[in-house]
């Protein structure tokens, strides 16, 4: 768990928006560049993530752009059965570790706070990851509902190069109903020693409009 999010920062920072001249035809691709770009143009979503290991739903990242310009997010995972949260909005960035709550000015170190201009990685969806030059093989499945499901197989190789990582195995998947409606992404990823798998669902899209700090409820 500990090593989730670091790594998926670190993807969504360095490989996103690479910039090399070829593009592979992948399965599904049009439909996934889609709705990665209406992702980008969200004002308010919620990302849950659910570790496919347990069943359970142990992170959620959520977000809203405010009139102003500035960008609230809230992002809260139980690690080991302790509750911890990072808030930013509202000129205060808050961490909770469990029951103890710091809080950080502008302009000190571990302070942390994004606008529509520049805002957190994780709220233009790039944690629906998704990079078409590092893909070494796609395919398409379809079920018995209609529900189509666009699998990539990543070059880890190409992927450890470029970050010094050590991945065995990466792989992503976009599920959509038969609609065209996205239903969740799923990650796997694996460096020989570790693996973690884990599924991405998208709620209240557009509709947030308030974003509670945890630690004004203690």
């Amino acid at each position: 768990m500990k090593k989730l999010i670091p790594i998926l920062l670190l993807i969504c920072i360095c490989l996103t928006g690479c910039s090399l001249k070829k593009e592979y035809e992948l399965c599904g691709m049009e439909q996934v560049e889609a709705l990665r770009a209406e992702a980008q143009g969200w004002v308010s979503a919620r990302y849950l993530l659910t570790n496919l290991e347990t069943g359970e739903t142990d992170q959620v990242f959520s977000f809203m752009n405010n009139a102003d310009g500035t960008q609230t997010y809230l992002y809260e995972k139980i690690v080991d059965g302790s509750y911890y949260a990072e808030y930013s909005g509202d000129g205060v960035f808050c961490v909770m570790d469990g029951t103890d709550v710091s809080y950080f000015k502008e302009g000190a170190e571990g302070y942390a706070a994004y606008t529509t201009e520049n805002p957190h990685p994780y709220s233009t969806g790039e944690l629906l990851f998704y990079v078409n030059l590092y893909v070494q093989s796609s395919a398409e499945n379809t079920d018995g509902q209609g529900n189509v499901t666009y699998t990539y197989t990543y070059d880890t190789a190409k992927i450890n190069e470029s970050l010094g990582t050590s991945l065995t195995s990466f792989v992503t998947a976009y599920s959509f109903d038969k609609d065209g409606n996205f239903l969740y992404f799923t990650q796997s990823n694996s460096d020989g020693e570790n693996e973690y798998a884990y599924m991405i669902e998208t709620w209240d899209i557009n509709s947030i409009t308030e974003i509670e700090n945890p630690a004004l409820e203690q």
